[in-house]
């Protein structure tokens, strides 16, 4: 059977439409969010098209770059990153070193390392890295008997926690999270036993007031605490979050218009290119527009679901659950941050939040998630 046969009958080209369509409505969601009036940017020299957003031109460029990374994971044979996943991931692990001995110091943060014309963030490397190991290891370990034992967790919670821990000593607790919730989920996927489950609540429970009394930073704990009472420093530590509903709820039904958030464009809305984009959405694009982009993300996680169900061979289906987990732990947090109801961590909304790392890395895995639909039945471990 051709390649070309297979493509035709297996490729999602539902997955393949959202996830390009997603991004670009984020294109103009930021030249919004960045509008300047004042600015004047003649693209390729023409008259006739005038930008007046810095952000949307720098988010095209990486748009293109992340779709080159796409369709060139999407070329690459499954078993390519079965064989090479633990080359990947150490390699990503000496990134997240260098980080913290060469990295550049933005707002308190050493999470980038400066490569002349852009910053990496070996952080997202990560994500797909650890996608990649997980999915190795447990394909080729699975529970003796039906569940995993805590024995049989020790490899698969070492080979996360290490990133995790290299990452909140940046600080970065939100990365960190979310590197923990897609081992997590690559694990609960294939079973674990009840006992543990409840053993590793408790421990989770316990592990908050450790972290309270011994390691969060003070910034992050008044995070913590804004979330409870924003009213006790509006002007100061609530700023952020309380600009935040506001934008949000004055959205109410349709929106405010295009360029006409008040909150965005009159800039009482800090991060609103990055962390706090769903609030730009909100306010211009109203109830309707939110749960309309909404609606691209749940039809995207249902084609990875399918993916899932359909796979041949356990390396591929951990692959798709992986970076289902990556994008939605993204999305959850993010949006519950925004709306007031988690602390802010600083997740970029997947796909529609300005930074290259994280778009590049979002459209390279989800490439890896459409080449198994072309492979599925060229590749079983």
């Amino acid at each position: 059977m051709s390649v070309r046969k297979i493509v035709g009958v297996t490729f999602d080209w539902q997955l393949l439409f959202v996830t390009l369509l997603i991004p670009s409505l984020g294109l103009g969601i930021l030249y919004s969010a960045g509008y300047d009036p004042d600015l004047k940017i003649d693209l390729f020299s023409l008259n006739s098209i005038i930008i007046k957003s810095h952000v949307f031109l720098k988010q095209l460029l990486f748009f293109g770059a992340a779709f080159v990374a796409m369709l060139i994971t999407m070329l690459i044979p499954t078993r390519f990153w079965h064989r090479y996943a633990y080359l990947f991931y150490f390699g990503a692990l000496l990134l997240l070193s260098a980080v913290l001995v060469y990295g550049t110091i933005s707002n308190g943060s050493r999470r980038w390392l400066s490569l002349g014309a852009f910053n990496l963030q070996p952080s997202e490397l990560i994500k797909v890295c650890v996608i990649l190991v997980m999915a190795r290891y447990l394909s080729k370990t699975p529970p003796r008997h039906g569940l995993y034992s805590l024995t049989e967790l020790i490899v698969p919670a070492l080979i996360f926690l290490l990133p995790m821990l290299l990452i909140f000593v940046q600080p970065d607790l939100g990365t960190a999270l979310s590197v923990g919730a897609i081992g997590g989920a690559m694990v609960l996927f294939m079973g674990v036993r009840k006992k543990i489950l409840i053993a590793f609540a408790l421990l989770a429970v316990v592990g908050v007031g450790v972290a309270w009394n011994s390691f969060l930073l003070p910034y992050q704990k008044d995070r913590i605490r804004v979330l409870f009472d924003p009213e006790s420093d509006p002007q100061g530590k609530g700023w952020q979050i309380t600009q935040s509903k506001i934008a949000v709820g004055s959205g109410e039904l349709f929106g405010k218009g295009y360029l006409q958030g008040s909150q965005a464009q009159l800039e009482f809305l800090p991060e609103r290119t990055t962390d706090f984009i769903f609030c730009v959405l909100s306010e211009e694009w109203g109830f309707s527009g939110s749960v309309f982009v909404l609606g691209l993300y749940a039809f995207l996680l249902y084609r990875m679901m399918m993916i899932v169900l359909r796979s041949k061979d356990l390396f591929s289906a951990l692959l798709v659950v992986g970076i289902s987990a990556l994008i939605f732990f993204h999305m959850f947090v993010n949006i519950g941050m925004v709306i007031g109801y988690l602390p802010i961590v600083g997740l970029p909304l997947p796909m529609l939040s300005y930074g290259g790392s994280s778009l590049v890395t979002m459209l390279f895995a989800l490439g890896v998630a459409l080449g198994t639909t072309v492979r599925r039945n060229l590749y079983v471990s």
